[in-house]
């Protein structure tokens, strides 16, 4: 049994190219950067108000609002320059600085408000500008903030991170014609603005424009080699072109630059994990361990490699480990179920399965797993029962109401198979895998009819269905009809799984039901060869050996037939095969 690896996966580059907290936080930045020194006692540019107050009081309050910012005491650092502007109102700096102190506390309101305040004693004062299009952003206010930052560019023509902003708004309102003309018009001033590449990178990139989004990734790096953000960003893009090799590669720079960037390695070991290099995923995710122990995430993912790699009793480990920490983690309780399992631990597995609750994320999964274990035990009627209940606890699961299908199907009681698999197709008239057993269950009920039928419609909906295709076709050669389509179909069948020996005896049984008995010879000996304890085939061949007259070859395999074990019908019909071929003795002619 194969576990796909469904942890997290590949993500996708999330969307937008601005991310509203980090807008946030560029714009307080950018305030604290305009900051400036308080003027001086006695210096012209000093402006109080009112003649009574020395301005050193004033200098006093924003010194202390400074100091109180550096100790990370911003609401003290806030009631100091709310009491700097209560004795000099007339300093547009203060309200940029306080400003920006209301941003970095979710307070965008009173930063709008302060900002204006700075702009109606200065309307030109570019850095209230600035940040007011940075409280405009964090607020979701993007066009607004985009005619804050374009009135920064009115007072400065070369200010490079207005154009950054400006363009990274247009992203988010999709605008991105917009987006890309101003990051031009940026690299126009400055072509080797090391920021302006790397944003017009992304947005490329956004627009699935790949081979731009790379162009101006690499123009980034050629100017700084060890920019980590581009050399991410840039693994990500060869991931969205396909170009795996190229991701790996760029994953490892990234890797060879910082060791810690935990991202870069679990991107690689996903990509590692596709190509079916799973030592080379096991050793990234053993190194992700070693810097950092504790972390679950890629402690399961070890595992869940360990264990396609059979390496069970240490797979087992890891997610021993991983619940230890956090026992009501269902996933990894179900993985250490099947691992148990796997390890021939039956009634350990059971045990574990049985503990994750019906809220929980693996319950259906989990409840499946048990069934199985019982119906391996022969215990089939205690499955059907434990299901049953499961399904009382959640009432119209789809995967409950399957697997019981199942179970009534191995019971040979296909009528309520049949009700259960309508009852999934109600909610899901797309299922295919519902859809297709709903076939079988009619094809052993006799209905080739209504099997018929559901296989028609499976291809219809998934034309690359080769047991639909190979089901359909056989059943057309099994009633002698439609001999041409049926060959069709199971070729294509076989084009998609070329050494599956049912699909390659469906194919031989095709040939011999439209009497070209030599080639149907050939392909059942090879169906023969890749699944040589299989009754039905074993017989097709003999069937085959008989029509060419190969009387000794055809017993041997009817015989060979009977020792596997068939189907009591299939017994009967072996027996008289045997009993005509010897007139009635029963051994070789």
């Amino acid at each position: 049994m194969v576990i796909i690896v469904k942890e997290n996966g590949i993500r996708e580059m999330k969307k937008g190219i601005i991310y509203i907290l980090s807008l946030a936080l560029i714009a307080l930045a950018a305030g604290c950067a305009y900051i400036q020194e308080y003027p001086a006692a006695g210096s012209s540019e000093t402006a109080l108000s009112g003649e009574t107050t020395p301005p050193s009081e004033a200098l006093y309050h924003f010194l202390s609002a400074r100091i109180k910012m550096r100790e990370g005491d911003v609401d003290e650092a806030i009631a100091e320059y709310q009491k700097a502007i209560s004795l000099d109102n007339q300093s547009p700096l203060l309200y940029v600085d306080i400003a920006a102190l209301y941003l970095n506390t979710n307070r965008t309101n009173e930063a709008m408000a302060a900002c204006r305040d700075a702009l109606t004693l200065d309307p030109d004062y570019l850095p209230a500008h600035y940040l007011l299009g940075g409280v405009y952003s964090a607020a979701g206010k993007y066009r607004e903030a985009v005619s804050e930052y374009e009135r920064v560019l009115t007072i400065d023509p070369d200010h490079l991170q207005a154009y950054l902003m400006i363009s990274s708004l247009y992203a988010e309102l999709r605008d991105f014609e917009r987006a890309v003309d101003t990051l031009h018009q940026l690299l126009e001033k400055q072509p080797k603005y090391l920021m302006g590449l790397y944003y017009l990178g992304r947005i490329y990139a956004e627009i699935k424009l790949y081979d731009q989004s790379l162009k101006y990734y690499h123009e980034a790096l050629d100017l700084n080699p060890e920019f980590e953000a581009a050399l991410m960003d840039m693994g990500v893009v060869y991931e969205f072109k396909g170009d795996v090799a190229q991701a790996i590669k760029t994953y490892k720079e990234v890797l060879e630059l910082n060791p810690l960037n935990f991202q870069a390695r679990e991107r690689l070991g996903q990509l590692l994990l596709k190509e079916d290099r799973l030592q080379e995923a096991l050793d990234q995710y053993k190194s992700f361990k070693d810097l950092d122990s504790e972390n679950i995430s890629i402690r399961v993912k070890t595992g869940l490699i360990l264990f396609q790699q059979e390496r069970y009793e240490e797979a087992e480990r890891e997610f021993r480990f991983v619940l230890a920490a956090r026992p009501q983690q269902g996933n990894v309780r179900y993985y250490l179920g099947i691992t148990l399992y796997q390890m021939g631990n039956s009634k350990g597995a059971l045990a574990e399965l049985k503990q994750i609750p019906p809220e929980g994320e693996f319950f259906s999964e989990a409840t499946k797993y048990i069934a199985f274990i019982l119906q391996k035990e022969g215990r089939t009627e205690e499955a059907l029962t434990m299901v049953t209940k499961a399904l009382e606890a959640k009432a119209g699961d789809q995967e409950l109401l399957y697997t019981i299908a199942l179970i009534y199907e191995d019971l040979n009681r296909y009528p309520e198979a049949v009700k259960n698999l309508e009852d999934v197709m109600t909610k899901g008239p797309n299922n295919t895998e519902a859809l297709f057993r709903l076939g079988i269950v009619y094809y052993k009920m006799g209905k080739t009819e209504e099997s018929i039928s559901c296989m028609q419609k499976v291809v219809a909906l998934d034309p690359k269905n080769a047991d639909a295709l190979n089901h359909l076709g056989y059943t057309y050669a099994e009633k002698g009809i439609q001999l041409d389509e049926a060959e069709a179909l199971v070729k294509k069948a076989l084009e998609l799984r070329p050494e599956n020996g049912y699909i390659t005896d469906s194919l031989g049984w095709v040939y011999y039901q439209k009497r070209e008995y030599p080639r149907a010879i050939e392909w059942l000996e090879k169906a023969h060869r890749l699944v040589p304890d299989d009754p039905i085939i074993t017989e097709h061949l003999g069937d085959g050996y008989l029509k060419s007259d190969k009387k000794e070859e055809a017993f041997r395999m009817y015989q060979r037939a009977l020792e596997l074990k068939p189907e009591k019908e299939q017994e009967r019909a072996l027996r008289k095969k045997i009993e005509e071929m010897n007139g009635g003795k029963g051994h070789v002619p």
